[in-house]
């Protein structure tokens, strides 16, 4: 099936985005010059989800261009496409992201997609056109660069490395939390007398009453709904779902997944959040850090969605979340508004300053007890590091010529190692947290095992403070971190609990405080299964 192509504003900000990432060649092989547009491309002005979706596209336009941008220009130039329809510099990126959707589509025709906020836009149909008269010639040459190369697809021209996240990302499991702080709608009766029929009539009544909603309860709804659960291991496919072997409020449903968009409530009602798991699998490594009067600081980079998951888990023993690096017109600032009032957290403060503007003695925190710190990284690890970047904005858009190559250079990864041992380093300072989690989506060391090394190193400089120590995670015995490698079954990430060391009374103390915290959460999971 051949795809029906994208609105115009995609192709436009796919080529904003192509024309700031990529590399041109030098001045004497150079066929192209992808010169900036003199005027800015419009945004959206449709709604918030489809905005979004629009980013979403043309990002990963714009991503699959970089991969196979020198085949795409050699197709240009061995067709002679420029030579004969001499198109401007300021169109030569669009015409290169127009150029690899045309070749996905199988140099069919596209179907226009417009709706609210959509509109034509000139250059866009200017090149399409140059394009599809010029499609035999196209696909002419791009098809002797495939038998020159003895290439299967034009996939086989990528790294190996590459290549294997390009087709690993459309097998993917689509992840989604369960949101607990759902309101229940309940139904009474009242007897009123009819007058006309000469008799009595049950009248119902409607009104919600907040209780925590638990998995199984979502697993029931959806069963009724026609979906049927796996084994967590069983290939997803079709109008099933499973469980998450990692996180318990998680459930994975098949990566191209209609059916729960279109035959389920719980996406609107927002009971079920759809998010990349490495998130998830963050805000579960705080259950067991968490207790009464134990508030959470989160600093990093982070959607409105992960933010409300950490609340909903806060919620369990009445705490708060503190939200750092928020100024007062910051975009993620109203974006997180509005998510945090739909999915029904109002435990969530934002803070203006940044992690490292904060400090122990600041009155706001005097109840933080734990930090999870989820810094921009490389996305190195992710099958699919676009739709990390756009919706996590969880690393640099300047890293998607590195990524497209499968290795990001010195120059990229230093000032982000840079940022990454500073944040963890001061979230170690603070003398009243007893727990750090911190968490990455980076294949690299550098920004994983080392910044815990150099943290650790830094914190233990204060010597009148405990030290830090890496415990466990909580999904194996052993005291140490959790590296998940990409798979067909989820992404892949680093995650690092620390906890600082106790001795002595100390010890005992907060052994009786856990028993306590263990025996609330589970008279908690009684009751919210019992209601």
């Amino acid at each position: 099936m051949t795809k029906p192509g994208f609105p115009d504003r995609v192709y436009e900000r796919a080529a904003d985005a192509f024309r700031a990432s990529c590399v041109e060649k030098t001045l004497v092989y150079r066929y192209a010059s992808y010169a900036p547009v003199p005027h800015p491309a419009a945004g959206d002005t449709g709604n918030e989800n489809h905005a979004k979706q629009n980013e979403l596209w043309a990002y990963e336009l714009a991503f699959n261009t970089l991969k196979f941008q020198a085949l795409l220009e050699d197709v240009l130039i061995d067709s002679c496409f420029q030579a004969t329809r001499r198109m401007p510099d300021d169109l030569m990126a669009l015409a290169m992201v127009m150029l690899y959707d045309l070749q996905d589509r199988k140099f069919q025709p596209r179907e226009p997609m417009t709706g609210e906020g959509e509109g034509l836009v000139e250059e866009v149909r200017l090149v399409e056109d140059s394009l599809f008269r010029f499609r035999t010639k196209l696909a002419a040459s791009l098809a002797r660069f495939r038998i020159k190369q003895d290439l299967v697809c034009i996939d086989d021209i990528l790294p190996k490395s590459v290549k294997e996240k390009h087709q690993r990302k459309h097998k993917l499991p689509t992840c989604a939390w369960v949101n607990t702080l759902k309101s229940r709608y309940t139904h009474t009766h009242t007897r009123l007398y009819c007058p006309t029929n000469m008799c009595h009539v049950h009248v119902p009544h409607v009104y919600a009453h907040f209780v925590l909603r638990s998995v199984d309860e979502v697993c029931v709804t959806l069963k009724t709904q026609g979906f049927v659960q796996v084994d967590p291991h069983t290939h997803l496919e079709g109008r099933v779902f499973c469980k998450d072997t990692h996180c318990p409020d998680v459930l994975l449903f098949p990566r191209q997944a209609p059916e729960l968009r279109d035959k389920t409530t719980l996406l609107l009602d927002r009971t079920l959040i759809i998010q990349e798991k490495s998130r998830s699998l963050a805000v579960c490594a705080l259950r067991p850090l968490l207790a009464k009067n134990t508030d959470i600081l989160l600093a990093g980079s982070f959607s409105a969605h992960t933010v409300a998951h950490v609340g909903v888990q806060a919620s369990v023993f009445s705490n708060h979340v503190y939200v750092c690096g928020l100024p007062a017109d910051s975009a993620l600032r109203e974006e997180l508004h509005v998510t945090l009032s739909r999915i029904g957290c109002k435990n969530v403060r934002l803070l203006p300053e940044r992690l490292a503007e904060l400090s122990e003695g600041d009155s706001r925190l005097q109840k933080v007890r734990v930090v999870l710190v989820l810094p921009r990284c490389t996305a190195s690890a992710l099958s699919d590091p676009i739709a990390h970047i756009v919706n996590e904005d969880g690393a640099d858009r300047k890293l998607l010529q590195d990524l497209s190559q499968g290795a990001v250079s010195d120059a990229n990864l230093e000032p982000l190692i840079h940022n990454q041992i500073h944040d963890l380093s001061h979230a170690l300072t603070f003398p009243k947290v007893h727990g750090v989690v911190y968490c990455t989506c980076s294949v690299y060391a550098e920004e994983n095992e080392l910044v815990v090394k150099s943290a650790l190193k830094n914190a233990a400089a204060r010597t009148k403070l405990r030290p830090f120590r890496i415990v466990s995670t909580g999904w194996t015995d052993e005291e140490t971190f959790l590296r998940l490698q990409a798979s067909d079954t989820g992404e892949g990430c680093f995650l690092c609990v620390l906890k600082r060391e106790v001795c002595g009374r100390e010890t005992l103390a907060v052994d009786i405080e856990e028993k306590k915290n263990t025996e609330t959460h589970s008279d908690l999971t009684l009751t919210v299964l019992l209601a």
